[in-house]
């Protein structure tokens, strides 16, 4: 398969910080998997019959392999506002790595005292017990968590009965003229803490020190919770600005074979693959292209 022929692209993810300090860090996404994709087999029984499974889906590892995932560096403990008209959160601390059993699990016991009661003063609770243990990294707000959007503004959308936050990344992405970024929700990790709202940021122009580092977050979470380190938050995806238009045709499905001009295919379309050996992997063997994200 023919390669794009642009040559290699550079995008810079340039850190306002040491990096021991930031609570961010991007990898390319193809170095995680989702732990329930790790334990998937090749294939299953499907009522008496082997069936592959998506891990051997070309198109669902060229997607998982796409870009870069932006990750957590510490655990983070987020308690949600109980007037999440007025603010998104109350409390958001970064939490060391090496915290000993019997803390965390009383700090869970003060998160889920939170949890019933919704009151600021159980996460007054939860501070005090973090500092006084020594147990925070960070405070967070008002330097990662900046304010949110509130549900007004996407009212009628089914993710409007909870104010949206906002996380600010300790770097900002630069990349070459004439190229954009998809930021996206990395929906296959099943994060049950909140979705990533999906947009595009022109980071060719578009990238001053307060611009185009801010990720918009829906709660899932009805109230508080914790985010373990590791926990890829968005996916960040470049691309060319090509311009495109649209043209639609009929042919026939005789006519659509014929175009296609390869004996292979042609083989192919007329017979159904139907699980022949010389057939197997054939999109991936033949017809998939590379891609890259180093």
């Amino acid at each position: 398969m023919e390669q794009c022929p642009i040559k290699e692209m550079e995008i810079l993810f340039e850190c306002v910080q040491d990096t021991e300090n930031s609570l961010f860090e991007p990898i390319p996404a193809k170095k995680v998997r989702p732990e329930w994709f790790k334990k998937l087999p090749m294939s299953v029984d499907n009522y008496g019959k082997p069936t592959e499974t998506i891990k051997k889906c070309p198109a669902m590892q060229d997607w998982m392999n796409m870009g870069y995932l932006i990750r957590n560096r510490h655990t983070v403990l987020v308690a949600l506002s109980p007037n999440h008209e007025e603010e998104p959160i109350s409390l958001a601390l970064a939490l060391r790595d090496d915290i000993p059993k019997d803390k965390f699990k009383k700090l869970k016991s003060l998160v889920i005292e939170y949890n019933e009661s919704g009151s600021t003063v159980e996460t007054d609770k939860i501070h005090d017990y973090c500092k006084s243990h020594n147990l925070l990294v960070e405070e967070l707000q008002g330097n990662y968590v900046v304010g949110g959007h509130p549900a007004a503004q996407t009212r009628g959308s089914g993710f409007d009965d909870k104010m949206a936050f906002k996380f600010k990344l300790d770097f900002l992405i630069t990349t070459p003229k004439g190229t954009s970024t998809y930021w996206l929700d990395p929906f296959l990790f099943n994060n049950p803490f909140f979705h990533a709202w999906q947009g595009i940021i022109d980071t060719d122009s578009f990238n001053q020190l307060t611009t185009n580092n801010m990720c918009i977050f829906y709660p899932k979470a009805d109230s508080s919770f914790i985010i373990p380190k590791g926990t890829p938050i968005v996916q960040v995806v470049p691309f060319v600005r090509y311009p495109w238009k649209h043209k639609i045709e009929y042919r026939t499905r005789e006519e659509l074979i014929e175009r296609m001009n390869d004996p292979v295919v042609d083989t192919l379309e007329r017979r159904g693959h139907g699980g022949q050996p010389e057939f197997k992997h054939f999109y991936r063997k033949t017809l998939a292209a590379k891609k890259e994200f180093k």
